[in-house]
């Protein structure tokens, strides 16, 4: 890139003014690009918040799977962390169908196809 100026032989008072100028210049320059960084970043924040409740409103809701029986109150739909009460009984030697909720046929049927094949 030619520049026209000859830096070797420029005092080191001019050399001085051009480095405070381009200071100056790319500091202006970096903060408007930053600003246009930072708007982009707003609009992806939210489109990726209203894609996010868009799934979120699309997945079905889970119902429960497994009951507590020592407190029926108790049960958790197989999504997520096991519950304490579920991981204390598998400690001791219990298995998970034991714990399983018969009322839909149909989605408890679903389930064991799904764990079938994730083994």
């Amino acid at each position: 890139m030619a520049t026209g100026y000859n830096f070797s032989a420029m005092s080191i008072d001019a050399l001085w003014q051009i480095h405070e100028e381009l200071r100056i210049v790319l500091a202006a320059k970096m903060a408007a690009q930053r600003q246009e960084i930072d708007e982009r970043l707003r609009d992806l924040d939210q489109f990726s918040a209203s894609s996010q409740r868009a799934v979120t409103a699309l997945r079905p809701k889970a119902g429960p799977f497994y009951r507590n029986p020592d407190r029926p109150t108790q049960v958790w739909s197989g999504r997520g962390l096991r519950p304490r009460w579920l991981v204390f009984q598998l400690a001791a030697g219990r298995r998970l169908d034991e714990f399983r909720i018969e009322a839909d046929s149909s989605i408890v049927d679903a389930d064991d196809a799904r764990a079938q094949r994730h083994g």
